[in-house]
């Protein structure tokens, strides 16, 4: 009979060449749609539902929906994760079912609009896309818009402490507290 052999566990190692280019921002002016504008209320019941739901201890989450054109991304509304389905939301983590996810899709066609980008909490203040964000990704359309609101939403608005990501040919770029400011609008 033959020996089973072990399995091989060890992770593939990228160059430190690859590394760099990986992590290397792109320049603003390579991102596609470089504006999202979103009215005042739309923002109001957003973070109002997200910091509800959190209640100070968990994830919550929301998708915006409404229109590209052009290099904008305009937000005609928003569907909070709990009210699509359970989100099984933790201290740091939350779930869109499958079957929620095929809801949306059917309600987007129906509506005629697109997925313009989505807004998470995070419970401290690091708000980069963590390795379950990047792989579970809602939309992986160029010009989707993902932002992370620190302490599960309880501070409020302030565009200088939210991570504002955007999703690129080659993944995530992470605007800076600068290009934030220049590129989400509130009207």
């Amino acid at each position: 009979m033959a020996k089973r052999k072990k399995p091989n566990r060890r992770l593939f190692e990228f160059s430190k060449k690859d590394v760099a280019r990986r992590i290397q921002r792109l320049p603003p002016q390579e991102v596609e749609h470089d504006s999202l504008q979103i009215s005042r209320e739309l923002l109001d019941r957003t973070l109002g539902g997200l910091r509800e739901r959190s209640g100070g201890w968990r994830e919550s989450g929301a998708i915006w929906i409404g229109d590209l054109k052009d290099s904008e991304s305009r937000v005609r509304d928003v569907l909070l994760f709990h009210d699509l389905c359970d989100d099984k939301g933790r201290s740091l983590s939350l779930e869109l079912s499958e079957e929620a996810k095929f809801a949306l899709y059917k309600e987007l066609a129906k509506r005629g609009q697109k997925l313009v980008g989505m807004i998470h909490t995070h419970p401290e203040d690091w708000v980069d896309l963590s390795g379950i964000d990047k792989a579970n990704q809602l939309c992986s359309r160029i010009g989707f818009w993902s932002l992370v609101l620190p302490y599960y939403g309880e501070r409020g608005w302030a565009i200088e402490s939210i991570g504002v990501h955007i999703r690129v040919d080659s993944g995530w770029h992470w605007f800076s507290k600068e290009e934030s400011l220049k590129r989400i609008i509130v009207k």
